[in-house]
């Protein structure tokens, strides 16, 4: 790394930094640039640069999770907890706004996988949000799941059982009856559609 890159995340406040700025960190973090006790002091920032989106989630959400969560089960309690904490809430933002660079199976990798969380309350926050948005993500994950790829994986058979069950449908099914946008009827019409051959497969 360049001295201008590791000079510039230190001259600011934690809490003023970039993305621009703290990018080239994110992407090498406890690799070739610093150690586990840097990336602690980063990643109250980094993660909340990813949850507004200032950060790039596509390139940055997957390796910061898998880095937390290789590192994460050494951590002291309250350091664990705020992880979580963490966590939770940017679940509930992303079930609230559609879309997300993050989108919600990314979301659910990094809970289930990275971290190891247990996905059946994240499941069922997800069934008691009635927003649109919430509705639309379900819509969304109707095209992209594939129940092959991981299916001997026990959060992925929790996750496939929940989606050949009838809680999509009703999530769809109250966004449906309620919007008056025609791009966002045809969404949830094809996730419904989708959702009915999940069922019958």
């Amino acid at each position: 790394m360049s001295e201008e890159q590791v000079r510039a995340t230190r001259e600011a406040p934690l809490r003023t930094i970039t993305a621009s700025v703290l990018g080239p960190y994110a992407n090498n973090a406890m690799s070739t640039w610093g150690e586990e006790g840097e990336f602690k002091h980063f990643l109250p920032r980094l993660l909340e640069l990813l949850i507004m989106e200032e950060l790039n989630g596509f390139l940055y959400a997957d390796i910061t999770m898998m880095r937390i969560g290789n590192a994460w089960k050494s951590w002291r309690r309250p350091e664990r907890e705020a992880i979580v904490a963490v966590c939770d809430a940017w679940w509930r933002h992303t079930l609230n706004h559609y879309p997300r660079g993050v989108d919600v199976m990314m979301m659910i990798e990094a809970l289930a996988d990275d971290l190891g969380l247990d996905l059946a309350p994240y499941l069922a926050e997800w069934e008691s949000n009635s927003t649109e948005a919430a509705a639309r993500h379900m819509a969304w994950l109707m095209n992209d799941f594939t129940s092959s790829v991981a299916h001997d994986i026990e959060w992925y058979a929790l996750l496939t059982d929940w989606i050949t069950g009838p809680t999509p449908a009703t999530i769809m099914e109250r966004a449906f009856f309620a919007t008056g946008s025609p791009k966002v009827l045809q969404e949830l019409f094809d996730g419904l559609e989708n959702h009915r051959l999940w069922r019958e497969h």
